[in-house]
């Protein structure tokens, strides 16, 4: 793939983090209690709460991993996205509910303040730490996924961003912060979403990439081939790698045209081999990728 650094998607970038940092050190001059730290004072308008709900649920785990889970799964991956919905209401009122009765914040102090046990409190501790480095792993793997094609960066580097920019606006302001970060990314992707749907609607489904003969798209071809002596023979192509080279080993070819050389798959026909042409990365002397 080729990883461009694009100005117009670095500025985008930097505007809202900015714009986010800005936000959650303007609300952290507010907060200056545990009530407003952990429940955000109870200030938090419902449709604000919601949208936010919206946006935690949307995030990186669930448009890659679920999508993930539904392509390689099918229905039990979608079955595992509705279960995390309902396992996360069930949080809310078993949970949730009686320790906001109780006047606590944290899952440790609700458990505390009932038996007052030391390994009962670092039990929770440790169980919340390993809780969450498993829900941060797929989290922190997104963001690097998204920040090397946006913005050209190695995976690395948007890791450590994001996981920066995130302990920042976490600890500056807590769920006041967290929660309003939350809904500014829920209202964008439910707008994006919904341009997105219209645009679709709005051309039309189909299954052809060109696009009714508007758009440029190559389309992929079958050949036939024989093989004479070990030696494979493509009409109007001159094999590059044929049957004993590396990438025959592997049930591929290389073939040569005008100058352009492609890859195919090699499958084996009643009258000799079929070639199904693949996708295929080379990699340019400058290190580029096409």
């Amino acid at each position: 793939m080729i990883y461009t650094q694009s100005p117009l998607a670095i500025g985008l970038f930097c505007f809202f983090v900015l714009f986010v940092l800005g936000l959650s050190f303007y609300l952290a001059r507010r907060t200056s209690s545990a009530d407003g730290y952990y429940a955000a004072g109870g200030n938090i308008h419902w449709f604000t709460n919601g949208i936010a709900f919206a946006g935690d649920y949307l995030s990186a785990a669930s448009f890659l991993g679920i999508c993930g889970m539904i392509a390689t799964a099918g229905f039990d991956g979608w079955m595992y996205s509705i279960g995390y919905l309902a396992g996360w209401m069930v949080a809310l009122f078993l949970v949730a509910e009686p320790m906001k009765r109780l006047g606590k914040y944290t899952f440790t102090d609700a458990l505390d303040s009932k038996f007052n046990s030391k390994a009962i409190q670092l039990m929770a501790a440790i169980s919340t730490l390993v809780v969450s480095v498993f829900y941060l792993i797929p989290q922190m793997v997104g963001a690097g996924v998204l920040v090397q094609p946006l913005l050209g960066m190695p995976h690395w580097v948007g890791v450590c961003i994001v996981g920066v920019v995130v302990t920042i606006i976490v600890a500056t302001a807590g769920m006041a912060s967290t929660t309003y970060v939350q809904f500014f990314k829920g209202a964008l992707l439910l707008i994006c979403s919904t341009v997105l749907v219209i645009s679709v609607l709005t051309r039309g489904l189909g299954t052809d990439p060109n696009q009714g003969d508007t758009k440029e798209y190559h389309k992929f071809q079958t050949l036939n081939a024989v093989a004479t002596n070990g030696t494979l023979q493509v009409a109007g192509y001159d094999v590059v790698a044929g049957l004993d080279s590396e990438y025959g080993q592997a049930g591929f070819v290389k073939l040569s045209q005008d100058g352009a050389e492609t890859v195919w798959h090699l499958k084996e026909a009643a009258a000799g081999y079929e070639l199904v042409e693949a996708l295929f990365v080379t990699k340019m002397a400058d290190g580029t990728k096409l």
